[in-house]
């Protein structure tokens, strides 16, 4: 008798609302500066080659003023850190926290409110004890209008554990929809829903 495919039960999703469909995706100042840094730069140099030439103190002025724009752009993008860049950060974070097990961790990043979501979170983790739990995609679709800010994860997530049943391990490749909210400035996730994913997706 072949050995059961590992697949992900009913028993093990967290029990949510439905999602918005639609997401509304913002442009973020600072998450990708590398551009408008090479174009400064470029417009630096190419502005001090002119000035070679033509010897203007016009040319001369706009070309340093690019390089310190460039500069600062560059300087800004180390020190700033983005909503998304947290939540890219903080993911994998609550990742392997999940897999050692770290309970006081993931509760920290579930709202305090949610006593629904925090009991079958935990519940979850205590019934698959999970070995690994790898993030093998991820994208993160900001929602700065909302009042307070929202965030929604897309992960595929590999997760090896008791995903069978109890007492019997395996592996299963999972899709999670994550809703996170900004309350007094930390994010928190407020819902998840989880659904299998074929294998061979994103792996």
């Amino acid at each position: 008798m072949p050995p059961p495919t590992p697949t992900c039960p009913k028993d093990l999703r967290l029990k949510s609302k439905s999602f918005p469909r639609h997401t509304y995706r913002a442009p973020v100042p600072f998450e990708s500066s590398l551009p408008l840094v090479i174009c400064c730069l470029l417009g630096a140099v190419g502005g001090f080659f002119v000035w070679l030439q033509a010897r203007s103190r016009g040319l001369l002025v706009a070309a340093t003023l690019l390089a310190l724009a460039g500069m600062g752009v560059f300087v800004a993008d180390l020190l700033v850190e983005t909503d998304r860049e947290y939540l890219l950060e903080m993911l994998p974070r609550l990742a392997r926290a999940a897999e050692r097990q770290d309970i006081s961790t993931i509760m920290a990043a579930l709202d305090p409110d949610l006593r629904s979501l925090r009991e079958e979170a935990e519940r979850v983790l205590k019934q698959v004890q999970p070995t690994e739990v790898a993030i093998t995609s991820v994208e993160v679709a900001m929602e700065p209008a909302k009042k307070p800010p929202e965030a929604v994860a897309n992960l595929i997530v590999r997760v090896t554990g008791n995903v069978i049943d109890k007492g019997t391990p395996g592996t299963v490749l999972a899709g999670v929809k994550v809703l996170l909210h900004k309350r007094d400035g930390q994010w928190l996730v407020k819902d998840a829903e989880v659904e299998p994913v074929r294998p061979g997706k994103n792996r």
